[in-house]
């Protein structure tokens, strides 16, 4: 079984509850003489149940490697507590305050726009540390000296989505999305950037509980755009595409999306059909995709640690996060004080499955390459392939908010 969906106390309980292998009690842990617990705080159920237990793997893989195997930084060990947040803001807060109560100084993982926005406020008020998961919200840029991320923004992402619309001859697009933070953030960072690239956005926004995408689907198509941005995360992107497809939508439009999750492979190619190749997808990181050393690095870790989660961006996310803590346990000592872990993490690079990404001082986002990927099938499965690599300076978002 997987990571249960219930608070988890201290890493043996972690280790016995979630029947994984747990690498915090490995090594030369009987020198350690401090404790540095992490609280990870992530979706385990809810509508973006499967970004929880790959971005944790991931964390778990660049901590195993960042450590050489011993969860230890010195003579400080690093320990890991996991909470649920359902993708819920008063769940993701109430265990949150739960860590913060307990002494935990540093929190990791928030996914969920709604969850991790208010959980960025609230480490703030306790003069803690936040690294955010895979989450697009552009809210936390700039939000605090403690307040870090571990994948693109979404004006990133949505600028190497205009680039491959324009690419495509595109005068309009029309962004099909979900009725929250992001969705919202989404449209005002593709109207933004439209003008430049002379594509005018319209919007389609529809509620994460949307099962059946039929209306929604009609309503985006009625609009006559030259290309469609799907930038629907989680569960319901095979049925959209299926709408898509049944509506005759890739005839008509040229369609980007985010790439899906490693767990939606087999649904979204079933959906699209016939119209697998064209759809052009977006995203920072797709398994064995790189052949990097950062990739590789973290292969190995996920074996030997018998982690087994689907791999997708999630887990490079993880990994990214799991080296900005041992860098900032290093250099800032274990009792993380933010103006030191914001001087040993601003401007720093990392080495990561997709290549080094650098933590801009300014604002704390990642300075990172975003990659075009097309899926094809491989031995009976299905695969992505990177076909076009946006640099991460021409993806570069201006700074909208310093930190003070």
């Amino acid at each position: 079984m997987r990571r249960n969906s219930i608070a988890i106390a201290g890493p043996l309980a972690l280790c016995l509850l979630a029947l994984v292998s747990c690498s915090v009690d490995e090594g030369t842990g009987d020198t350690a003489t401090e404790t540095v617990t992490v609280g990870i705080i992530n979706s385990y159920t809810g509508p973006i149940s499967n970004f929880g237990p790959a971005w944790e793997d991931g964390f778990r893989a660049g901590l195993d490697v960042a450590t050489k195997s011993t969860s230890q930084v010195g003579n400080v060990k690093i320990n890991i507590e996991v909470r649920n947040d359902n993708s819920d803001p008063t769940t993701g807060l109430s265990v949150a305050k739960e860590l913060l109560g307990d002494g935990v100084r540093i929190i990791a993982g928030p996914a969920s726009s709604a969850v991790v926005v208010p959980v960025a406020q609230l480490a703030i008020d306790n003069d803690a540390i936040l690294i955010a998961g895979s989450t697009g919200a552009s809210d936390i840029d700039g939000m605090g000296a403690g307040i870090y991320r571990t994948s693109p923004t979404t004006p990133q992402l949505n600028t190497a989505v205009m680039q491959a619309a324009a690419a495509s001859g595109a005068k309009t697009l029309m962004y099909i999305g979900q009725d929250y933070a992001y969705g919202k953030a989404a449209v005002a960072s593709l109207e933004q950037i439209g003008p430049a690239k002379g594509i005018a956005v319209s919007n389609v926004l529809l509620p994460n509980s949307t099962k059946d995408f039929t209306a929604g689907v009609a309503t985006a198509l009625a609009a006559k755009p030259d290309a469609i941005f799907v930038g629907w995360a989680g569960e319901g992107l095979p049925q959209l595409f299926k709408a898509l497809a049944d509506q005759g939508g890739f005839d008509k439009s040229h369609v980007i999306t985010i790439g899906p999750g490693r767990p939606q492979f087999d649904s979204y190619a079933a959906a699209l059909g016939d119209n697998l190749d064209k759809a052009e997808l977006i995203t920072y990181y797709a398994q064995d995709s790189m052949g990097n050393e950062g990739e590789k690095a973290m292969d190995e870790a996920l074996r030997r640690l018998g982690l087994k989660a689907p791999i997708d961006h999630q887990q490079a996310g993880g990994y990214l996060a799991a080296l900005m803590v041992v860098k900032a346990v290093a250099e800032a000592g274990p009792s993380l004080d933010v103006a030191a872990v914001n001087k040993a993490l601003s401007g720093a690079d990392f080495e990561t499955p997709i290549g080094t990404v650098t933590i801009r001082p300014e604002d704390h986002i990642t300075i990172q390459p975003i990659f075009g990927y097309a899926m094809e099938k491989v031995d009976g499965g299905y695969r992505l392939k990177v076909i076009k690599t946006y640099a991460a300076a021409d993806v570069l978002s201006p700074v909208t908010r310093k930190i003070a």
